[in-house]
């Protein structure tokens, strides 16, 4: 269904495996719906403890078990083959998301970014690792790497996660229509029908 605005806003941490469990839906979403996805990767030391939000080292037992329980209800539902524990988890995201930010189509590589975190137990924070990323998504992986490791990024970064406190964003994924806030990939369904489908 076409609508007014043509582009939609996506929050998200490449160590979130909820950004993951809905990328390739909400990839696909705004596919059908012809929509510009502007990126956004967050950086959760910032973002949780500006938002009443805790990092997952700082949760209550109980609270991270059923986190585990959650994924992996949702893993199956979903056929996915994310590992639950992955060993290089949680690991700096800064240098991920600078790359995100220098690539001028981002979606292939988020995607292979997250894959390789969920389900390869790669280290993204890795710049090698990063740069392999890349050349597999047909990106020059060495070149893009390097030129996203400047200051300039790195505050573009920062200013990522500032922009999106501002907004209201507290977790992930969030995706925003309209100006409307849609927070995790269970609330795919209700973003769907905003959009007409």
């Amino acid at each position: 269904m076409s609508t007014p605005d043509q582009s939609i806003d996506y929050y998200f941490s490449v160590m979130s495996p909820w950004a993951y469990l809905g990328d390739a839906r909400f990839s696909e979403l705004a596919k059908k719906h012809k929509l510009k996805i502007r990126y956004h990767p967050l950086l959760s030391p910032d973002l949780f403890p500006a938002t009443g939000g805790q990092l997952l080292k700082d949760r209550a037992q109980p609270r991270k078990d059923n986190r585990l329980t959650e994924l992996k209800r949702w893993r199956d539902h979903l056929g996915l083959k994310i590992n639950l524990q992955p060993k290089h988890f949680p690991t700096p995201e800064h240098n991920a998301s600078q790359l995100i930010l220098a690539t001028q189509d981002p979606g292939p590589l988020t995607h292979a970014i997250m894959r390789a975190v969920w389900e390869e137990d790669k280290d993204i924070s890795d710049l090698d690792t990063l740069s392999t990323i890349a050349d597999h998504v047909g990106l020059k992986g060495a070149e893009l790497v390097s030129s996203s490791q400047t200051q300039a990024y790195a505050t573009a970064v920062k200013a990522e996660t500032e922009a999106a406190i501002a907004a209201g964003v507290f977790g992930y994924p969030t995706y925003v229509y309209q100006n409307e806030l849609f927070w995790g990939q269970d609330r795919l369904d209700f973003l769907s029908r905003a959009l007409g489908t």
